[in-house]
């Protein structure tokens, strides 16, 4: 895990921002909107893939 939050580092992930937390807080049942699939991320009430990219 050390090995990839460095690499999510040079990549310019911010110190304070942890990707893989985020990552599996939207894989919880509790959040039935959004669900990380192997496609992306889904919200599941419109069936629409979410685009992460920023614009």
């Amino acid at each position: 895990m050390s090995r990839l939050t460095q690499i999510a580092r040079r990549l310019g992930v911010r110190e304070e921002y942890d990707p893989f937390m985020t990552l599996a807080f939207l894989s919880l049942p509790v959040i039935p909107e959004l669900k990380l699939t192997n496609r992306g991320l889904v919200d599941v009430t419109q069936w629409k893939i979410i685009s992460v990219a920023p614009k």
